[in-house]
Parts: structure tokens; sequence; C-alpha cells
């Protein structure tokens, strides 16, 4: 019984975008994305870099950090040739800043903004209305092109079922170095028959999942921690995403894996996560088809500390899991598990560290500050009149950073680690 309330909440969960499952789940976003070859001018155009700040005006040319426009959407309006570079200054970037969501980012241009610390004094914040061939109507941050790359930002949007980058079947887009950040529903969502590589980012407090690959799309899913959001992974339809090397600690749930994809996951730690580590769903006989390692290409996988259990494979078909390092008495299911004869090493990914939200920044006056005569005698300054202190109300206490939690390989983790506080449910 405790089974089936599982697996019943986990695949209302998972399946809130899975169209052929759940039609109250709206169909996305009619957008044609721009796939044609680059013309001669944008040929030209290539490896332009366009400056744009908070603090710009979007009447500024770009060309230089001393000119910067004001918004993303004013840079786009440029029709940026492929290989342009979209240079973004510390700031938060929103509709009071002049965005237009969503963002919809050309072919092969690359927004950038500071990839060494994943972007967090980098904010884009919002979202949009977006309809597409493969879901209902959805409310998205960012929408990227073939060949376009995502880089040191931090991405979020709280709108009701909003979520920060969506990729619709564009071809070969890079996501690296940025932050996913309190979305109402996910981080990344890949759907169609998408292409891309997701390396290096923060996922942290979404309040569905990280990462949703669906459709046909494939790529790699590497390096990346996912941390305190709803479920790290969502993984269904006919995926064939790789898993490799990340953290995926301290979230509702660790990995959800349906239909008929077929994702392999190498060198993960799965850990801490307040349900299950990775759950298996039945779809159909021999399906999905998750590959954890075989006697040729050992899993190198970390299950350790999941609440409910490590593997929970209700597929109802033997899974494989050669090389994993997991504790035989907390997994369900037919399970053919072979465990390594030392410890394996945890994965090297980004702490998850949630980026503080910049005050709002106002453009440059463009009014002269009117220069007094010589003759004017200076207005003598007001006085000052003391401030009598409050004693009555101690003062606020600043709220503790949330410090990330690395787990031990080489011993067990606490039992005792829960997460802060449970995601928001999706709609």
């Amino acid at each position: 019984m405790r089974f089936s309330k599982i697996s019943m909440g986990i695949t209302l969960l998972f399946t809130l975008g899975l169209p052929q499952i759940l039609s109250s789940f709206e169909p996305a976003i009619a957008q044609t994305i721009n796939t044609s070859s680059p013309n001669t001018l944008q040929l030209a155009q290539a490896n332009q870099v366009i400056f744009v700040a908070p603090n710009g005006l979007d009447t500024n040319s770009g060309a230089s950090a001393n000119q910067p426009l004001r918004s993303i959407t004013a840079a786009i309006k440029k029709n940026l040739g492929v290989g342009t570079i979209i240079q973004l200054a510390d700031g938060k970037y929103t509709t009071e800043t002049g965005e237009q969501f969503p963002i919809k980012l050309p072919t092969g241009v690359i927004l950038r903004g500071n990839p060494s610390n994943q972007g967090k004094d980098i904010i884009i914040s919002g979202g949009g209305r977006f309809i597409s061939p493969t879901f209902a109507r959805q409310d998205i941050a960012i929408l990227a092109s073939d060949n376009s790359r995502i880089e040191g930002v931090t991405i979020t949007n709280a709108n009701t079922r909003g979520y920060g980058l969506w990729v619709e079947s564009a071809k070969n887009v890079t996501i690296t170095n940025n932050t996913f950040v309190k979305s109402n529903h996910d981080g990344v969502f890949l759907t169609g028959s998408a292409t891309a590589d997701v390396i290096s980012n923060i996922f942290i407090q979404n309040g569905a999942n990280g990462i949703s690959v669906l459709g046909t799309s494939s790529g790699k899913v590497q390096s990346n921690t996912f941390y305190n959001t709803g479920f790290g992974l969502a993984i269904g339809q006919k995926s064939q995403v790789v898993v490799l090397a990340n953290r995926i600690i301290n979230n509702r749930g660790g990995i959800v894996v349906s239909n008929l994809s077929t994702p392999t996951f190498r060198n993960n730690l799965i850990a801490n996560n307040q349900e299950n580590g990775l759950v298996v769903l039945k779809d159909r006989k021999g399906q999905p088809i998750v590959d954890l390692g075989t006697n040729t290409s050992l899993g190198q996988n970390i299950f350790q500390n999941n609440k409910q259990f490590d593997i929970n494979n209700a597929s109802g078909v033997k899974l494989i899991a050669i090389g994993n390092q997991a504790d035989p008495k907390r997994t369900q299911g037919a399970i053919e598990l072979v465990v390594p004869k030392t410890p394996l090493t945890s994965p090297v990914t980004p702490d998850p560290v949630i980026p503080v939200e910049p005050p709002k920044t106002l453009p440059p006056s463009t009014t002269k500050t009117p220069v007094p005569s010589p003759n004017t005698k200076p207005s003598q300054p007001p006085a000052i009149k003391p401030t009598t202190p409050q004693t009555n109300k101690p003062p606020t206490p600043a709220a503790p950073a949330i410090k990330p939690t690395t787990p031990q390989t080489t011993k067990p983790l606490p039992t005792a680690n829960p997460v802060n506080a449970a995601p928001s449910k999706s709609k």
C-alpha cells in the first residue's frame, strides 16, 4: 500500500508536463525557430560584442562597456549575427529594466554573464507567454535557438508554472555555469528533438524539477549540482540523455524516469533526498530502459541515505546496475546490484549558493546638474536632529546562509539531514 501511494504521487508530479498522459497540461508554445543559414551580414557581425547593463540606456550604442544598452531585449533587436556575444554586467534584468519576456535568444548568439561564479550577481527574472508545437501554453523566461549558448547568469521565473530556460527542438545548445533558482516549475525544460549540453550549473529551490528531459531530446547533463529543489531530474517520453558526474542531493526526490526513455547514468552522487534517490516508473513491457552500468562500463554511481529507497524500480523489469555503491537493503523491485569492493569518490560540482538579489538599478539621468553662479552664496546645511534610538525592539538578525552539504563517500552520511523547506507542488 505504501509503495503504491509513493508511485502514484511521483507519477502525478512528474507527468505534469506529459501531454499524452495528462490532459490538463495545456499545449505549449508555437514558436518557429530560425534555423536558416547565416547570411553575409550575419557572418560579418560574427564575434561582435554587445554590452548590456541595468543602468545603461537602450539609446546607447552598446558597442562598449561605457555605452551599454539597458536590456537584453534591445540587444536582440539589433539583428545579431551568429557568434555575437551579449555581455551582461552585474545587476537584475526584469520588465522594469525593459525586458520583454520571453527573451528569444537568436540562432548562434551567446548570452554571457560571469561564468566564474555561475552568474550569482547577474539575475534575469521574469517570464511570458510561450506557445509550442509539443506542449500547451506555458510561461517561460528564455527560449534558446540552434547553436545558442547561455553561460554565467542566474535565471528565475516565479510566475505560476514558470520555467527558466526552455529548449524546443533546438540543436547544439550549450547551457553552462549558470544558476537556476526559484522558478515555480522547472529550471530547464528540454523537449521536442532538442540536443543540449547542460554542464556545471546550479539548480536550487525550483518548484517541480531542476531539469525535465522529454520528447526525443538528447545530450549531456554533466557536473551540475541539484540541491534543495523539487525533483533533481525528470526524464521521460523517448529522450536519451547521458547523466554524468552530478551531485543530486537534499532534494524532494533525486531522479524520476518514465515512458520509453533510455537514460544513461555514470559517476553521480545521489544522496540525502527526502523521497527516493532513483525511481523507474512502469510504462510498457521492457520500458523504460535505464543504463546503470554493465560489466564493460561500470555505473560508478553513489546512492546514500535517501529517505524512502536509494533505488526504487517500479517498472516490473529487472534493472541491471553494475559497479554502483548502494545498500541492497535500501532498494525496491527487481535489481541486479553489483557493488564495488572499494568506496567510490564523489564528483566535484559547483557549491549550491543562492544568489542575493541586487537593489533596483535606475538608468543614468540625462538631466545636467546645475552649476552655481560664482556670486551665489552657498546655503547653510540644515541642522541634523539627533535620532532617538529604539530600545523596545531588538534588531532583526540576518538570515543565515545555506551551507551546502557535501556528503563524504568513505563514511555513511548522517541520517538526520532534512531539507530546510519542502518545495512548492506543481499546479
